[in-house]
């Protein structure tokens, strides 16, 4: 689920930081008053700077609704404060595909 990493060095270092940061967001969108309860599947991409926090998210597809997409771009990914950064050598932006369904 991570761009850039086929057949390089450093392969299952890249795998468990993006594990990582999909926990995070994970943990994020169950947070969110607007999110918590939707079922989506949607491709994101995310770029973190050196301190961990994300600077720029762009969804690469829609959720179908125009307003929860804005909020999981703007309110949950954006400025979002991952658990460490990148390792070096990572190629920006890390793509993840976020699925969520409403919890019963």
């Amino acid at each position: 689920v991570l761009g850039g990493t086929g057949g390089s060095k450093g392969g299952s270092r890249f795998g468990w930081y993006a594990g990582q940061v999909q926990s995070r967001i994970a943990e994020a969108l169950r947070k969110h008053p607007k999110t918590k309860n939707s079922t989506l599947r949607v491709d994101v991409r995310i770029w973190p700077d050196t301190t961990g926090r994300v600077t720029r998210a762009q969804l690469a597809s829609s959720t179908g609704d125009a307003g929860l997409d804005e909020t999981i771009q703007n309110s949950v990914l954006n400025g979002l404060q991952l658990q460490e950064p990148p390792p070096a050598g990572m190629k920006l932006p890390i793509v993840l595909r976020l699925t969520a369904r409403r919890p019963n």
